[in-house]
């Protein structure tokens, strides 16, 4: 049996082995704190040693800005990999004057609010920003709303769409209303229909949002229901997209006043609108004067309302200066002549017989062409003789090419050849590549052949692909 004296020396002992343990734990927490500050020191060394940090400021930060175009988030990266780049990440405004974000749930609005306060700090208080906001469920995004209502006046393009909201209307007149937004270049407004909202669903050029101006407003998209805020609509405007699927009450007289109101107009574009008026009172009254007025893009709404014919929508616009026209859904066109149009796109166009004539005489100088599912058309423009139709005809584009098509499209390309005016190309999207894949050799002998998206092209045609919003144009009614 132990004495109690070497019990007492043990706890003595270990008592000094604990002291020696934790005194041996602080050192090496001090060491590997002395290591790491000597790593950093080496890092930083060997970081301004680099070729890249030699560089001056102003040429990294440059450089930033175009890895950004790549990379959305580039400057949250940049700013993790040194002091240097932190500090200057945070110091250039422009990497923060991209504002782009999601809200799908109520659990994300606190962390999506600090985003938009620490982009709107930081891109600010001079430089302009762009801001896109996407709300895609029943939550209230009013602190949003008045962010950017603080910042509103150095915002260049402000993009908005909410989805399944029946309040969405009312929140956007409650803090746009009394605004000025003197730098305001692009505004895109999309508001989809809810059964339980109250709307109201008329358009006119009276404003209800933005009632102080936007006067440097050159583009405008409204969509879904949105275009009942009716925006200012500006002198300067050379973007118009209208949807007019939930449109009401739009009268000869209102949409002529609105385009009226549009003098700098160079593009429009026209979804679902309905005129509630008969057409022959459209055809009684004068063009447009809209001198500016180079490309068009009209879908039509197959509904059993009286005047929803694009055609009574063409009857007031100056259809001989167009020289770019995308036309979907519309089935019977006018004798309208269309005398500069080079660019010419057909979607979904079921012309028939009596047509085909009319339309090769109306378009005596397309150059580029663009079919989706269009047979009689194949047909007509490989009619041998004279006069030949199209003579300017280079490009085709071809989509949802069907089957029973393909041969006549190969007769197309090989007549056009034997009568001296050959397509110099052809492009296909995938499916309908796909279903010509018997014909791609002999096509590739007499012509380029080449792909092209499966996605309608980019409008307005020359813009910023970067800047371009989703209009809705494409959705299925």
């Amino acid at each position: 049996m132990h004495s109690p004296d070497s019990v007492h020396t043990l706890d003595s002992h270990l008592k000094s082995l604990r002291d020696k343990k934790a005194d041996l734990l602080c050192q090496l927490e001090q060491v590997n704190t002395d290591i790491a500050v000597a790593e950093t020191k080496r890092a930083r060394i060997k970081n301004g040693n680099a070729s890249i940090s030699k560089l001056p400021t102003e040429l990294l930060s440059h450089i930033f800005l175009l890895c950004q175009k790549e990379f959305h988030a580039f400057q949250i990266t940049a700013s993790q990999v040194c002091n240097r780049w932190k500090d200057l990440s945070n110091g250039t405004p422009l990497l923060w004057a991209d504002i782009r974000m999601s809200l799908e749930h109520t659990s994300h609005i606190p962390s999506r609010l600090h985003k938009l306060e620490t982009y709107l700090t930081r891109s600010g208080p001079s430089s302009l920003f762009a801001a896109r906001i996407h709300v895609k469920s029943n939550i209230n995004f009013s602190s949003f709303l008045s962010l950017i209502a603080d910042h509103i006046p150095r915002c260049a393009h402000l993009s908005l769409s909410v989805q399944r909201h029946p309040k969405a209307c009312l929140l956007l007149r409650e803090h746009l209303e009394c605004l000025r937004a003197p730098q305001l270049d692009y505004l895109a407004l999309h508001v989809d229909w809810a059964d339980s909202g109250p709307y109201d669903r008329i358009m006119g050029i009276v404003p209800l949002i933005f009632k102080g101006g936007a006067p440097s407003l050159t583009s405008l998209q409204l969509s879904g229901i949105a275009s009942a805020l009716r925006p200012p609509i500006s002198n300067e405007l050379t973007t118009l997209h209208l949807d007019g699927e939930y449109m009401l009450d739009l009268t000869v007289l209102k949409y002529r006043e609105i385009l009226a109101a549009t003098p700098s107009l160079v593009n429009l574009s026209l979804r679902g609108l309905k005129i509630d008026s008969p057409a022959t009172e459209m055809e009684e009254r004068q063009t447009l004067k809209l001198s500016r007025l180079r490309t068009l893009r009209i879908r039509a709404k197959d509904t059993d309302h009286p005047f929803t014919s694009a055609n009574a929508l063409l009857t007031t616009l100056p259809l001989n200066q167009l020289e770019n026209l995308i036309i979907c859904d519309v089935d019977d066109l006018w004798l309208f002549d269309f005398p500069n149009v080079k660019d010419l796109s057909l979607y979904g166009c079921e012309f028939g017989v009596s047509q085909i004539g009319h339309l090769m005489l109306a378009f005596p100088s397309v150059v580029s062409l663009t079919l989706e599912s269009a047979s009689l058309l194949y047909m007509a423009l490989s009619v041998e003789g004279e006069p030949i139709w199209w003579p300017n005809l280079r490009t085709l584009h071809v989509r949802d090419l069907a089957v029973h098509d393909v041969s006549m499209l190969l007769r197309l390309v090989q007549e056009r050849t034997n009568m001296k005016h050959p397509l110099e190309l052809v492009c296909f999207d995938t499916s309908s590549r796909r279903r010509a894949s018997s014909i791609l050799n002999t096509l590739q002998s007499l012509t380029h052949v080449s792909r092209i998206s499966n996605y309608p092209e980019p409008w307005p045609p020359g813009g910023n692909v970067v800047l371009t919003e989703d209009d809705n144009f494409w959705d299925i009614y």
